[in-house]
């Protein structure tokens, strides 16, 4: 992600990871079935209240091009 300039922070997270960025980008969380969870569009905080605790893809999406990041809910 560091090469778009993009920071996802914190994680691991109890609920809300903020996504630092100018670009306008999509993100998408899923879980480690591949399910699509979350679906979010230009947004710089994404709120995982309701996901149970354990790992998730999060991929984030800038130019037709995805890059995906692990991220841990406790």
């Amino acid at each position: 992600m560091s090469s778009l300039g993009i920071v996802v922070y914190p994680n691991p997270t109890k609920n809300v990871i903020t996504i630092e960025t100018r670009l306008e980008i999509e993100i998408e969380v899923y879980d480690m079935m591949g399910r699509l969870l979350i679906e979010e569009e230009n947004t710089k905080r994404l709120d995982l209240s309701n996901l149970s605790k354990g790992l998730y893809n999060l991929s984030i999406i800038y130019n037709n091009k995805r890059h995906s990041k692990q991220i841990i809910k406790q």
